[in-house]
């Protein structure tokens, strides 16, 4: 089997990354690892994937981005952190929002959008 197509469990990629199990199931469930839900509760996860989330996760600096920041990176940098604020303000996050029908459900109420 090459590497590229090499899938792991989730207790192999816990005991990689040094976490427990439940918090690699935890991003596989939120997205933050892509993986293959093979049923009801087994995950297999692609080598590949698990290079990619390392990668995207490291603290390391990249190649292009020196020490002294110059007035370009630095207005990219607020640009960017701008940019997050904003699109964290408009979105509600997954939890609440299932909170929030999860709440409804159990109260008996029907969504503004739903016609009776």
């Amino acid at each position: 089997m090459s590497d590229s197509t090499l899938m792991l469990t989730p207790k192999e990629v816990a005991d990689i990354l040094g976490v427990h199990q439940k918090t690699v199931h935890l991003w596989l469930r939120s997205g933050k690892l892509h993986g293959v839900k093979i049923s009801y509760r087994a995950w297999r996860i692609p080598k590949d994937s698990l290079d990619f989330f390392i990668e995207s996760n490291s603290n390391r600096l990249s190649k292009q981005v020196t020490n002294t920041p110059t007035r370009n990176n630095q207005e990219q940098k607020e640009t960017n952190q701008a940019t997050l604020i904003q699109d964290k303000k408009d979105e509600q996050p997954t939890s609440q929002l299932k909170m929030k029908y999860y709440i409804r459900d159990i109260m008996g109420e029907q969504s503004p959008n739903e016609n009776k």
